[in-house]
């Protein structure tokens, strides 16, 4: 399993484990994803939304999907991989973050760069940060910097 930081901050409120999808996308409502697999299925799935007021993305939307399981799934890497790859499928760039990490002035930036812990976008593959060590590194700034970068076109 990854982490015990990653497992711990997932399941920040001590009752359950919330694993946050944050998709952009173009549509005018929130794109119908499926996050079950064969082996996993969240016990329930919150869609979100996200107002951006000052217009950041033009013609673009932000939803956020909170997973909801009630401990951290036993394989959580290979998991991440498939709701990011699913999310990508209907989105421009998606990632994963944690609790309070969002907000439109600070995407994929360097500032909450150890609050994403993996990420994509369409045609390209999943990338996984599941360690606080590779959050915190240069090399994992320089990925969001590039999908940051992907957002601004």
């Amino acid at each position: 399993m990854a982490g015990d930081n990653l497992a711990g901050a997932l399941m920040w409120d001590g009752v359950r484990c919330v694993i946050s999808v944050f998709v952009v996308h173009a549509r005018e409502t929130a794109p119908a994803l499926d996050f079950r697999t064969d082996q996993m299925a969240p016990r329930q799935v919150k869609v979100y939304e996200l107002e951006d007021e000052d217009d950041l993305l033009p013609g673009r939307r932000v939803t956020e999907y909170d997973l909801i399981f009630d401990g951290v799934p036993e394989r959580l890497p290979g998991y991440l991989e498939v709701c990011l790859g699913r999310a990508c499928e209907v989105g421009g760039v998606a990632w994963l973050g944690f609790e309070g990490s969002f907000h439109f002035s600070e995407l994929l930036t360097p500032d909450i760069a150890s609050s994403i812990y993996g990420v994509c976008a369409s045609g390209s593959p999943v990338e996984l940060a599941l360690e606080a060590e590779e959050r915190a590194g240069e090399r994992w700034r320089e990925v969001l910097q590039r999908h940051a970068d992907a957002l601004a076109t």
